[in-house]
């Protein structure tokens, strides 16, 4: 049986998102996960919300009370916003480094101080603009933050672009693309498959994953990026296929930040 995973996930830990992690678990079981992990935000580069960090020991708290009672692996995992200013990220591992996390997820939502999720960011960027610069500050935020597990949501800033040709294409921004990748690739980094963005269209990614497969990519994770029940573990499956369309072999499941690779 393919293991399905969902590692991306929040809950009322986080300053976005409303649920229970008991709520958000069942979902996952009536979704038929083997496993979960909760990544709550920690966004310490965003000053609307540098002052809201996830609640890791609450989190941590919920976490073991729900697995004692349902039939799925609970993991214990924050999402980390990335600057490429170094003393954001070492704020971040400060804040971390002593909560025991299973899995940490490194992403970008901020581009020279706006936020990627919002219509300022677009209003003065051409499509090319807006997505190169968002890669190009992936490039440089991941190498700040060394404990990162995988690279969430590489094309977050699609979310609510306004341009009629949504898709981020390894074509928009190639070069920011390979040094972006490679440095993954040479790290040891997961690539994050996460189908948020592409919910209610056709998926997207094969030439990204590809291209990671081919500058030496050797595994992703898979997350829904579900703030709500409903979506726990949504379009996973696609998300699987569209790895082993792109040659990946493997993903993982991950104790102590530690991966353990699983054919896909």
């Amino acid at each position: 049986m393919p293991f399905f995973a969902d590692y991306h996930m929040h809950s009322r830990h986080s300053f976005d998102a409303h649920f229970p992690v008991r709520d958000m678990a069942e979902a996952a079981v009536r979704a038929g996960l083997e496993e979960i992990c909760f990544t709550n935000h920690i966004d310490f580069e965003d000053p609307e919300y540098a002052d809201r960090p996830a609640d890791l020991a609450a989190q941590k708290q919920e976490i073991d009370a729900a697995a004692a009672a349902l039939p799925i692996t609970i993991l214990h995992g924050a999402e980390l916003g990335l600057s490429p200013d170094q003393a954001i990220s070492d704020t971040s591992y400060n804040y971390i480094k002593d909560a025991g996390l299973d899995f940490i997820i490194g992403s970008v939502h901020m581009v020279a101080g706006q936020n990627t999720y919002v219509p300022p960011y677009f209003e003065h960027r051409s499509r090319e603009e807006a997505y190169t610069a968002y890669i190009a500050e992936i490039d440089r935020a991941i190498r700040t933050l060394p404990c990162a597990c995988t690279l969430g949501h590489y094309d977050f800033v699609t979310k609510r672009a306004p341009y009629e040709n949504r898709p981020l294409r390894y074509q928009d921004a190639p070069d920011a693309f390979d040094s972006l990748l490679r440095y993954l690739a040479q790290n040891g980094k997961a690539m994050e498959i996460n189908t948020s963005a592409w919910w209610d269209e056709s998926a997207w990614g094969l030439d990204v994953l590809t291209r990671f497969r081919e500058l030496g990519g050797e595994y992703v994770t898979f997350g829904s990026d579900a703030h709500r029940p409903e979506n726990v573990g949504k379009r996973l499956p696609e998300a699987r296929e569209l790895a082993k369309a792109a040659g990946i072999r493997y993903t993982a499941r991950f104790r102590q930040l530690k991966p353990e690779f699983i054919p896909i």
